[in-house]
């Protein structure tokens, strides 16, 4: 029997997707349950204080609306300039953007303490904060996003019968259509990105008491830590995907892509690195070696991972033509330029507050609960270690983000064009996707979308 499926990644879950289902669901409940626990014993049940005002959840939330910003520049580019070599990438691209800034928006909400204080924002805004301004553009961004994705996928989900389709027709008309309005909304989406992540950088850029921060280069460095996140998550997601859906990668674009990873990642490493440390080290130092050795050489792990591991690595994998046809080699470097724009976040928050404007004793007070005689309730030094509370929280809001991506490839038609016919079948198959409980892919279906 044949069916068209108008390009749904999933038609069906089987047995390991429902498995996969069970497991997010299972991450997101104990997040919640913690965050509960949370709300109930304050703020005191992370590892957050005085000196430490912002940690993990706020190195999350930076890093998830980079991979957001980054997804949606990249997805949105080829619609703005009218290129259909990448349309098969569009859908996947901003539904990974959308799943994305969801988590990061979620993750204010815990760093906040009490839900209600996320009221102040509407009720009594500064703004002369930066923070008024990010808390406008997420929630902007994330409207943005879900129409954006509705807007390139409506005429499929027509096709479909779906529901989610809000009474739109499937026409060759409102195709033609829906092609010039995908050309409006890249113009929008692009600067819309560009600002959200701009705003993000200036939330550290613009605190004049801490000097690691204080540079105009923050902006324009959280925008290239954007682009390499973001298409290192498109590329690492869009192989996968292809691997255990229905979803149909062209193969030619894996190494295409690389190659523009790979001038991200060189801009971004490279120069803009360079660019920051240089007049820190210039200014610092009188002597030539002494300049160039605090130049060159990091002073934390953080540093060394975000470089060499997130950054020399994955370039040198990129950067030889032979290597990087190979898909295996383009999705480590993705991997590892992924790991390393995170500990960048890390390293960012923790040059930020382990150092102290106040370094003479006693310094200052930690915030926390005196325990009696010789407690240790005062510092010169931050330190930070995340709690069990914070992991269980900042995983379970991942993977709410993973259920959003994986029930998006149920109902949401990601593959452009017409759809790809399958066959349902009685025999046993191979493919990993049909074991899956899916339908089975004709051969001949494999082509370039």
């Amino acid at each position: 029997m044949s069916t068209r499926h108008s390009g749904l990644a999933i038609p069906q879950f089987g047995t390991k997707g429902r498995i996969w289902l069970l497991a997010l669901g299972v991450l997101v409940a104990a997040g919640f349950v913690a965050w509960l626990y949370q709300l109930s014993q304050g703020l005191v049940a992370t590892g957050m204080d005085n000196v430490f005002s912002w940690a993990l959840y706020i190195m999350l939330f930076v890093f998830f609306v980079g991979l957001s910003a980054g997804g949606l520049i990249i997805s949105s580019v080829p619609k703005f300039f009218h290129s259909k070599r990448y349309d098969s990438l569009a859908q996947l691209g901003v539904l990974l953007s959308f799943a994305c800034i969801v988590v990061a928006g979620l993750m204010i909400i815990p760093d906040l303490g009490r839900p209600s204080q996320i009221t102040g924002f509407i009720t009594s805004p500064d703004f002369r904060s930066p923070m008024v301004w990010d808390f406008g553009i997420v929630v902007v961004y994330g409207l943005f996003s879900a129409g954006y994705l509705w807007l390139l996928t409506r005429r499929d989900l027509a096709k479909m019968g779906s529901p989610l389709a809000f009474g739109v027709r499937d026409t060759e008309d409102g195709r033609k259509a829906d092609r010039k309005k995908a050309f409006w909304a890249a113009a929008i989406a692009i600067p819309l990105a560009i600002m959200l992540h701009s705003v993000t950088g200036w939330i550290f850029g613009l605190q004049v008491g801490r000097g690691d921060w204080f540079s105009p280069l923050v902006a324009p460095m959280f925008i290239m830590k954007a682009l390499v996140s973001g298409l290192g998550l498109l590329l690492v997601t869009a192989v996968l995907v292809d691997k255990f859906t229905r979803y149909q990668l062209p193969q030619k674009l894996v190494p295409d892509l690389g190659k523009i990873l790979g001038v991200f990642i060189a801009v971004h490493i490279v120069y803009l690195v360079a660019a920051e440390r240089l007049p820190h080290a210039w200014a610092s130092n009188f002597e030539f070696w002494a300049i160039t050795s605090s130049f060159l050489v990091g002073d934390s792990t953080y540093f060394w991972i975000w470089t060499i591991v997130g950054g020399a690595i994955p370039l040198a994998l990129l950067v030889v033509p032979s290597i990087r046809q190979q898909v295996w080699a383009v999705v480590t470097a993705s991997v590892l330029a992924i790991v390393g724009i995170l500990f960048e976040g890390i390293y960012l928050v923790f040059t930020g507050y382990t150092d102290l404007n106040i370094t003479a004793a006693p310094g200052v007070t930690t915030g926390r609960g005196y325990t009696g005689l010789g407690a240790d309730v005062w510092t010169t030094i931050g330190v930070y270690t995340p709690t069990a509370v914070e992991l269980l929280i900042s995983v379970g809001i991942i993977a709410l983000g993973a259920l959003i991506v994986t029930v998006g490839l149920r109902f949401i038609p990601i593959q452009p064009g017409n759809g790809v016919e399958f066959h349902e079948s009685e025999t046993p198959v191979t493919d990993t996707a049909v074991a899956d409980g899916g339908c089975e892919r004709l051969d001949n279906e494999r082509g370039e979308a």
